[in-house]
């Protein structure tokens, strides 16, 4: 007959021995369990309980000895072939464990909090028997003892204090008078409601209770309102009708209706976003939609920037773009860098796409969050919007990625495993042949010039929306500024602006790229950093010093302190010249070094000032 063999990626394994483990299907899960569910196994010397994730299921001969699943954690699959594939690819590129890659992928509702427990498997007179010869097995049999018989580890640990508690176990264990059980607990269940489906023909229904309908009024109402719907949720039923749940339980009872279960996503509360029909574009959108249009038709995997000035209208082509791809069945997933930008772009996409929007991010309830993943993966949502993380959405027939702002550094994860949106995003075109387009009016380096060397393609949006002017910039150099007398951090210019707008009664914004204050002060000459630098070495008792002064402007006083040596023959040079002054053909001689006899022995080593822009080196022999 044979035997059903998992691979099993476990939770448990660090990087260095992270691979595929062999574990025995047991017969009662032979039938149900598929690659992608998550499972309990036992793992290590001590046979801990861990979970782990199945990669894939093959036929044996014999188990060779191979330890068994101890229970499958997942109903059906949380990742599918392509889920496992991404995992597994994380892996090699971000050198992270495949487990970490999945749990990266999964909503947090879905992760398993497991807990080990210690519990009894002999009677009382059983324990204290295996636990003699132990004082700390006999310490913990009393526990457990006044537990009913089992006790979590944790507990177990705070009841010896300062005392490892694993000698007892294992003590308990090896005698046969304990075991291990570790259990799995989900951080976030199922919400389900009651529904009350009508059990008979209208007619019938109504007859039943329109000869009681004074005295008993509400079961005719709730009736009456379920007649015309067909289903409604009990909730609902009673919350129009005035009906109380024993109304309902009576009702249920005589068999007019029947209560089922009914699966209820709690949703991400949207404000009312009345529809608007899809915007007109300008030529150059047009332009940039028909082409990138083609390229997601085309159905073979291709990237392609969409560089358009700040207000070029980027979002509309978006749009209009996300609208064909519905049009044609198709699923789309659009990720922005930051929580603060997706209200306002989800209230966008709500006027023209309603219901057909899931969002994902990290700052919503674990509740919310894992029915939003649910719907984009059954379907129920064809349309994607979230952070880094929405990257990994389930979405069915996924033809059109969008990362707008694809510049931003907060694509990139700071946490294990420390991948990027936009390589995952570019790897999951290639699983779906899909259509990655980066959006930004300042790309990242790498990214214009992949679309300038052709390998990315590209469409540009020069002008704004609506004909809107595009803000006058002035740069303005501090350095300038300086040499005309003004010391500050606001430039006269950018005062004066100021002062124009105070007097017009106009609003200004200022953005600094720091908080705190400035650490440094700066060459008003070169922009250089006004501070010493010094390096020493010994050799055959021969001291090398060399200062360096980089101020422009102003000379610095050094004082050297000589600890264990002395100063007796002391030779100094300098390297002269100015900041920008090199030597030519021309000129051989414009930075020389020269003897320096600015250096003034002490008792306790030297005293000497560095002129500005120089290089001093001191040897000391003695």
């Amino acid at each position: 007959m044979g035997c059903v063999v998992a691979k099993v990626a476990v939770s448990k394994a660090v990087y260095a021995i992270d691979k595929p483990y062999d574990y025995l299907v047991p017969a009662a899960l032979e039938e149900r369990l598929r690659p992608g569910m998550r499972v309990l196994v036992p793992f290590g010397a001590g046979n801990r309980g861990s979970d782990g994730i199945v990669l894939a299921l093959a036929q044996q001969e014999t188990g060779g000895g191979l330890k068994a699943i101890t229970a499958a954690l997942d109903e059906e699959p949380v990742l599918d072939r392509r889920g496992l594939q991404l995992a597994l690819w994380m892996r090699e590129r971000y050198f992270c464990t495949v487990y970490d890659a999945v749990k990266a992928m999964l909503p947090a509702g879905l992760y398993y909090a497991l807990r080990d427990c210690v519990k009894l498997t002999v009677d009382r007179e059983g324990a204290y028997e295996a636990a003699q010869g132990s004082a700390a097995a006999t310490k913990l049999v009393d526990m457990l003892l006044a537990r009913e018989g089992q006790g979590e580890l944790e507990q177990i640990r705070a009841g010896f204090g300062p005392k490892d508690p694993t000698p007892a176990i294992r003590y308990l264990v090896e005698r046969g008078a304990a075991e291990i059980v570790t259990s799995a607990q989900r951080g976030v269940g199922d919400k389900t409601e009651k529904l009350a489906v009508l059990a008979m023909p209208s007619e019938e229904a109504m007859a039943l209770v329109t000869p009681r309908r004074k005295t008993a009024p509400l079961r005719y109402s709730v009736t009456e309102l379920l007649c015309q719907l067909g289903a409604a949720s009990a909730k609902e039923l009673c919350y129009f009708t005035g009906a109380s749940s024993a109304t309902i339980k009576s009702l249920a009872k005589s068999g007019i209706l029947t209560l089922e279960q009914q699966e209820v996503f709690r949703r991400v509360q949207l404000d009312d976003v009345p529809p608007k029909p899809l915007p007109e574009l300008n030529e150059e959108q047009q332009a940039a939609l028909e082409g990138l249009d083609r390229l997601c038709r085309e159905g073979k995997p291709a990237v392609a920037l969409l560089y358009g000035v700040t207000g070029s209208g980027k979002t509309q082509v978006y749009i209009r773009l996300i609208q064909q791809v519905l049009d044609r069945g198709e699923s789309a997933l659009v990720l922005v860098p930051e929580i603060a930008l997706t209200p306002q772009l989800l209230r966008v996409f709500a006027a023209h796409f309603g219901q057909e929007i899931a969002v994902l991010h990290s700052s919503l309830p674990a509740g919310e969050r894992y029915d939003e993943w649910k719907r984009a993966r059954s379907g129920k949502a064809r349309v994607v919007i979230g952070t880094r993380s929405a990257v990994f959405a389930p979405l069915q027939n996924l033809s059109l990625l969008i990362l707008d702002e694809e510049q931003e550094g907060s694509y990139k994860s700071e946490n294990t495993p420390r991948y990027h949106a936009r390589d995952v995003a570019k790897y999951r075109c290639v699983q779906e042949n899909a259509l990655l387009v980066l959006g930004s009016a300042t790309p990242a380096v790498e990214t214009m010039y992949s679309a300038r060397e052709g390998i990315y393609h590209q469409f540009t949006l020069t002008q704004r929306y609506n004909q809107k002017a595009l803000p006058q910039v002035h740069i303005v150099d501090l350095k300038e500024e300086l040499r005309e007398g003004n010391g500050g951090a606001i430039s006269g210019l950018l005062a004066r602006e100021i002062g124009d707008n105070l007097v017009r009664g106009e609003q200004t914004i200022l953005l600094l790229n720091r908080r705190g204050a400035s650490r440094m002060v700066t060459c008003g000459e070169c922009g250089g950093v006004k501070q010493l630098t010094a390096t020493a070495s010994e050799k055959e008792g021969v001291i090398t010093l060399t200062a360096t002064n980089t101020s422009c402007t102003d000379a610095l006083d050094v004082v050297v302190h000589l600890s264990g040596a002395s100063a007796k023959d002391v030779t100094a040079r300098i390297l002269t010249g100015d900041m920008h002054d090199k030597n030519t053909f021309e000129d051989a001689e414009k930075v020389t070094v020269k003897p320096f006899d600015a250096v003034r022995v002490t008792e306790t080593g030297l005293n000497m000032t560095l002129p500005a822009c120089s290089v001093v080196e001191v040897t000391i022999r003695g």
